[in-house]
Order: C-alpha cells, then sequence, then structure tokens
C-alpha cells in the first residue's frame, strides 16, 4: 500500500513541523495577525495560517483564565480561513473541528462568541474538559459537548459550480467507530455562512444516533433571546421529559431576555414543536444579532443554555449556548442503522442594524414591531445583494407603504413608520416578483397550541428501556461508559422468555458492543489492572455471544443478523473459516444480513477474487452511503485490474467525504496498480497531509487497511 510505517512515522514529523509554521499568503490584515488574499466581488477564497490564542491549563472549579492570566502563553494553532466579501472564516481542524470565528466585514463585529482562551487538559472525557473556546463545535458520536480539544480532525478544501468554497472536516471515532464530516461553505456574494453534517455509522450494526451542535454567543444583559416556540422542556438527564413549560413567559416572567433570568440556577431549555424554521438572538444594545436556520425534518431540535446574570468580566461563561439536534427530544436518541450515514443542513447570519427581528430565512431577516414610542419599526436585514426589491405593508386590504430598496447585507434597511393598530402583513418581493418573506403582525397574540406529553416516556420499560440503554450509555464521553446496564436489562428480559431468538441477538449484539468499546484506558482509574480486567471482560462478552447466537440460529433459521453477529464474534476469536461460514449463512438466509456481503467480500478477496467483486458489488449497492462498503469494492475492484473503475468511485467517494485519507490512500494504490506512478503520487501526498497534523488518524489508517487486508 501507499504508506508504511516507518516511512509513515518519518512523513508525519516532517509535515506537522511544516503545517504548524505555515503562513497564510498577504492580504487583508487578520484578527491575529495572519494575512488573506485580496478579493475580488463575486470570489470565495480559502487558503491555510495560524491563529494565536492564549492557551493554559484547565482547572476544574478553579478561577477562570481571566484571573489567572500568568498562566496563559500566546500560541499558534494551524488554521483554515474562508472568505469573501462580506464574511471570514477561521476554522481550527486540530482544536476539535471547530468554526471558530465568522467576521463580518460590513457590521466590523463577529457572528459567533470568540474566546481569547483555549483551556487544555489531558483528560478528554467528558466530565472535565473545557467546552467554551467559542464558534461551532458538533458534537457526534458523543453527544453531550463530546468533542474534546484533544480531537484532531482532517480537512480538505471543498468547492462547488455555484462559486461556493469551503472547508470539510472529518474525524473518525475509535472504537465505537463513528464518523463526523462537517462541512463549512460560503457562497459568492452571500453574507450567510452554510453548514452541513454527515453522522456515519461504520458499524454492521445499529449504533444510538443524537448528535448535538452547539453555538456559542457573546452575552450581556441586553440580550434577547429568539425561540419561537410555545413550550420548552426542562434539561435535567431526562427527568424532565413528560414535563413541558410555556415559553417565553412563566409565572410572569419574560425568560427570553437574559436580565429576566431568575438569580438562582441556570436557563436550560429544549424547544418542543416550533412554530418557525428559525432562532437565535439580537442584542439590543449592540444593535446586532444572529439568525440560525434549519431544516426540522433533519434536525429538529432547539436548545437555549445560558448562566443566571449579573455578567461579569471574571465569570467564567462570557457566553450563552444555542443548541441543535438530531433528536427532537434532545436526550433521546434515534437508533441508527448499519452502514448508513445521516445528513442534515443549517446556516447562520449576522442580523443587525434593524432593531431586533421576527422572522428569517436563508435570505434575509425582517423586524415588525410597534413600538413604546408610538412607532412601528420595520427593518429587513439581507444575506445577499438584490437590487431593486420591493417591501410592502398593508393593514388588511390597506397598503399604507410601499418602497422600492436594495436588498444589501452590507447596509440594512430601516424605517420608522406611524403605529397602525390592526394586524399587519409586511411582504419582501424580489425584482422578478419571488416572493422572499412574508411576515403577519396581529394585533392580538395567537392562542398557544395545546400540546400533552405520554404519562411517561416511551423507554421507561420492558424491550425500549434495554433499547434506550443500548443506544444512550456509549453515547456519553466518561469513565467507566460500558454497556453493562443493557447486557442487564436483556439478560433480564431472556430470563423472562429463555427461548426468544430476538432477545438472545439483542444481548449478544450488546454483549459485542461492550467488546468493542471496553478499554482499560477508559476506566475510572486506568492501569494495568485495569487493562487486564478489560481484556478479560472483552474475551468473555465475544464467547457470550458466540453463544448465544448459535443458539439464535437454530431456533430461528431466518435470521441473517444471528448469523452475520456470529461471524464478526468467531473472526474476533481467530476462527477464520468458521467466520466466513457464518456470513455465507447470513448472506443465504430467507432474511438475509446484507452487511455479511461486504465481510464475504473482504474474506474472500485473495482466494477468489471474481466472487469477491460480486459480494461486494452486492454491498456498495445494499449500502450506497457507507465507506466501508464502497472501500471494500474499490479494494475487490483493483484485485480483479478494474483500476479505471476503482479511481472513479473513489473520486465519487472524495466528493462526499473529501477528508478520508483511507479513500486517498486507496486510490493512490490503484493508480499503481494500473501502471501510473504519476497520478499515483499526488494521491500519496494529499493521504500525507491529512495525516500529517494527527498521529492517531496514522494509526486509524493502518487499522483499516490491516481490515481490509491489504497487509
Amino acid at each position: 500500500m501507499t504508506m508504511r510505517p516507518k516511512a509513515l512515522v518519518a512523513a508525519l514529523a516532517i509535515l506537522a513541523i511544516g503545517l504548524g509554521g505555515c503562513a497564510a499568503t498577504p492580504a487583508a490584515r487578520m484578527p491575529d495577525g495572519a494575512r488573506g488574499p485580496a478579493l475580488s466581488s463575486g470570489t470565495v477564497r480559502v487558503y491555510t495560517g495560524t491563529r494565536e490564542i492564549l492557551t493554559g491549563p484547565f482547572v476544574l472549579k478553579g478561577d477562570p483564565p481571566q484571573k489567572r492570566l500568568s498562566e496563559f502563553k500566546p500560541v499558534k494553532y494551524p488554521a483554515v480561513f474562508v472568505e469573501n466579501e462580506y464574511l471570514r472564516l477561521c476554522l481550527l481542524p486540530t482544536v476539535g473541528g471547530r468554526l471558530y470565528e465568522a467576521y463580518n466585514k460590513a457590521s466590523k463585529s463577529q457572528i459567533f462568541f470568540v474566546n481569547p482562551y483555549l483551556e487544555t487538559y489531558a483528560n478528554d472525557f467528558e466530565g472535565a474538559h473545557p467546552w467554551n473556546l467559542g464558534g461551532v463545535e458538533v458534537n457526534f458520536p458523543y453527544f453531550h459537548h463530546g468533542n474534546t480539544y484533544n480531537d484532531r480532525w482532517q480537512w480538505a478544501e471543498v468547492a462547488g459550480e455555484d462559486g461556493a468554497a469551503g472547508v470539510a472536516m472529518s474525524f473518525t471515532s475509535r472504537p465505537s467507530m463513528q464518523r463526523t464530516e462537517f462541512r463549512v461553505r460560503l457562497r459568492p456574494g452571500t453574507a450567510r455562512v452554510d453548514l452541513e453534517y454527515r453522522f456515519e455509522n461504520l458499524n454492521a450494526y445499529p449504533w444510538g444516533l443524537a448528535a448535538w451542535i452547539d453555538t456559542m454567543h457573546p452575552k450581556s444583559m441586553d440580550v434577547q433571546f429568539i425561540l419561537p416556540t410555545p413550550w420548552v422542556a426542562g434539561h435535567g438527564f431526562n427527568i424532565h421529559r413528560t414535563t413541558l413549560y410555556p415559553w417565553p413567559v412563566r409565572d410572569g416572567i419574560d425568560l427570553s431576555w437574559q436580565k429576566n433570568i431568575p438569580p438562582k440556577g441556570d436557563l436550560s431549555e429544549f424547544a418542543f414543536m416550533p412554530r418557525q424554521h428559525f432562532h437565535g438572538y439580537y442584542d439590543y444594545k449592540r444593535d446586532s444579532g444572529a439568525a440560525r436556520v434549519f431544516d426540522p425534518e433533519t434536525l429538529p431540535a432547539a436548545k437555549l443554555w445560558t448562566q443566571a446574570p449579573p455578567v461579569t468580566p471574571d465569570q467564567w461563561y462570557q457566553h450563552f449556548e444555542i443548541w441543535t439536534a438530531t433528536s427532537a427530544v434532545m436526550e433521546d436518541p434515534v437508533r441508527q442503522a448499519e452502514l448508513s450515514a445521516y445528513a442534515a443542513a443549517d446556516s447562520w447570519q449576522q442580523v443587525w442594524g434593524i432593531g431586533g427581528y421576527v422572522f428569517a430565512n436563508r435570505d434575509l431577516a425582517l423586524n415588525l414591531v410597534r413600538q413604546p414610542n408610538g412607532k412601528l419599526l420595520a427593518g429587513v436585514c439581507g444575506t445577499r445583494h438584490v437590487p431593486g426589491c420591493v417591501v410592502t405593508l398593508r393593514e388588511g386590504p390597506d397598503t399604507f407603504f410601499r418602497e422600492v430598496f436594495d436588498l444589501d447585507p452590507a447596509k440594512p434597511w430601516r424605517k420608522d413608520l406611524p403605529q397602525r393598530a390592526g394586524d399587519l402583513v409586511m411582504e419582501i418581493v424580489a425584482p422578478d416578483s419571488a416572493a422572499l418573506a412574508r411576515y403577519e403582525l396581529r394585533s392580538d397574540p395567537l392562542p398557544q397550541e395545546e400540546w400533552k406529553m405520554p404519562p411517561e416516556p416511551r423507554w421507561a420499560k420492558g424491550l425500549n428501556n434495554a433499547y434506550y440503554e443500548e443506544d444512550y450509555s456509549p453515547l456519553w464521553r466518561r469513565p467507566n461508559q460500558f454497556l453493562d446496564g443493557a447486557i442487564q436489562r436483556y439478560k433480564d428480559l431472556l430470563a423472562k422468555e429463555p427461548q426468544s431468538a430476538a432477545l438472545m441477538v439483542d444481548l449478544a449484539r450488546a454483549c459485542l458492543k461492550d467488546a468493542q468499546v471496553r478499554l482499560g484506558a477508559q476506566y475510572s482509574e486506568p492501569g494495568p489492572k485495569a487493562d487486564t480486567d478489560a481484556a478479560r471482560r472483552k474475551e468473555a462478552d465475544v464467547a457470550q455471544a458466540v453463544e448465544l447466537l448459535r443458539k439464535a440460529a437454530e431456533l430461528e433459521n431466518a435470521n441473517g443478523n444471528a448469523r452475520l453477529y456470529l461471524g464478526l464474534a468467531l473472526e474476533s476469536q481467530g476462527k477464520a473459516d468458521e467466520a466466513l461460514a457464518a456470513y455465507q449463512a447470513a448472506a443465504k438466509a430467507a432474511r438475509p444480513a446484507w452487511a455479511a456481503e461486504m465481510y464475504l467480500a473482504r474474506c474472500l478477496l485473495k482466494s477468489q477474487p471474481q466472487g469477491a467483486l460480486a459480494h461486494a458489488r452486492r454491498a456498495a449497492e445494499a449500502y450506497p452511503q457507507s465507506s466501508p462498503a464502497r472501500h471494500v469494492l474499490m479494494i475487490a475492484l483493483i484485485a480483479n485490474a478494474k483500476t479505471v473503475e476503482a479511481v472513479a468511485l473513489g473520486k465519487a467517494m472524495l466528493a462526499v467525504d473529501p477528508a478520508d485519507p483511507l479513500t486517498t490512500d486507496l486510490l493512490a494504490e490503484a493508480c499503481r496498480k494500473a501502471g501510473n506512478s504519476a497520478e499515483a503520487e499526488p494521491w500519496t501526498k494529499e493521504t500525507e497531509r491529512l495525516l500529517a497534523a494527527d498521529p492517531k488518524a496514522a494509526e486509524g489508517l493502518q487499522a483499516d487497511l490491516k481490515w481490509l487486508g491489504m497487509w
């Protein structure tokens, strides 16, 4: 293959030095002194540089950095910048794969909170690391501040036919084998940050999916939280899943204002049944805020977290947080199918100069409010330049205001008009008559929708409770967070139904997952004793799974999953021939386990390359979103001298996930096997670049190549 261990380590050492010291191309001055390229109208540039951040130790329950300034020193971190005529973004791939800054050139301010202090901590578990660096962090598979500053993501530049450009950052979590892709893009002439997410389950069995995306914003006493929903649920490790509270007024207090938060306790609200597809905030003293626009089908959740006032300079948290997630009830994970990927997207834009906002979409945010001074305030802040738009305001059938204006991200439109008491409608129309926005301001408030939660959470009892434990437990990045609870619950259920093949398969799957994630390093007291116990438990888990799956296969011949999981267990025991027979039986079962086709292709690659190719094609067809299935197909194509097809497949995979070093490595191998060393060289260099910032990624590539049978 492309890289061998010694050469790989040497390449990493050289490239890591080079990446850490790289300088940006000269041009407009960056916040930390780096420089970017000059921009012409209608272009997006991507370039590398460094971002200097004051770095010091994280002290649990200690003083904030503002009180420990002597402990913090400036450190330069590798950064990638994305810039158009309106916005300049700074991404930190080696600091948790984070969008750190989004600077609006027109308003001369940041869209997100930017913490000047980065606190480091040697332990990377969820309960003991800082998560308030700012910007946007993607938490997957560990859903609650799960990506630490120890996670180093790979990145690659992305571009679109419409002139859009940006960066795709990717990270594979091991040993859970779940992959995250976070894509950040700007479009020419657009003052909006478009974000895309892809969460992939690389396993041959389902895994819990509860991806949380956290954005941080500057906090002041003049901030209003814009959360268009009538009901919220309280945060608290699922204890409030059946209780809803009205929003925003509760007990006579409007909780949508930072200054109104009760002094005892934080505000942590999960929005339920949102009326609109946007939320965000506005700081009325600064006359600016931000709006997030989202698709409730893929990212249905909205959460708000803030500390109680007062806001003082020496507090830990100078920010508040706006969250979204893949589950509507955020701490209630869904089950992601084997070898599948989940895609979602949203966008952020700064709203400024219009005195607040009541509506937002991807084109604009608008404001229409009756003011205490007796005036009617109307405003529009656009995300792109559209000359000759028309704003119209009506009261019933009466049009009382109409004006032609230029929608311009650099020049928000704002008017103070005479007050109107009736129901009002504001419309924004483009010069081609396309409707850009419509908002209704009623003279009386809408009646609050009625909504009742079930008397108890759906996962409270029985089999659902066991499923919940299986899906939920591995999503916490904490010491001792294994699958003991799920295993015990399945055992209790199986004791009541000892002949249930389905429960045997469920229990065996939980045992295999426990063996997969159980590492001595993740015990509360790591060391030789923990390593010994982890090895013992792994062996016991797999042995129990084999026993259960043999029984399940005898009881229910139609179940292909029993044989698939049996093959996985036998392979982990080193019983290759028995594992192969189990995979063959899984593929031929009345209810076949199509993932078995991928394992058959891998097992038969050397002895029966043509048969392996047939199996690999079936696996890729059954799981078109799966990178493991397509990687196996690439290997099978190379083994059958179909290198042109292998290269085409690899390039198609990079269009989906451009920062995967395994794909670039296999592309280099395909070119070499075809005798095209010159074509292989760029892919080899790209593999080296992707691995340069993270030795752990190199270890992961070696493990993937070994699994594919290439070493």
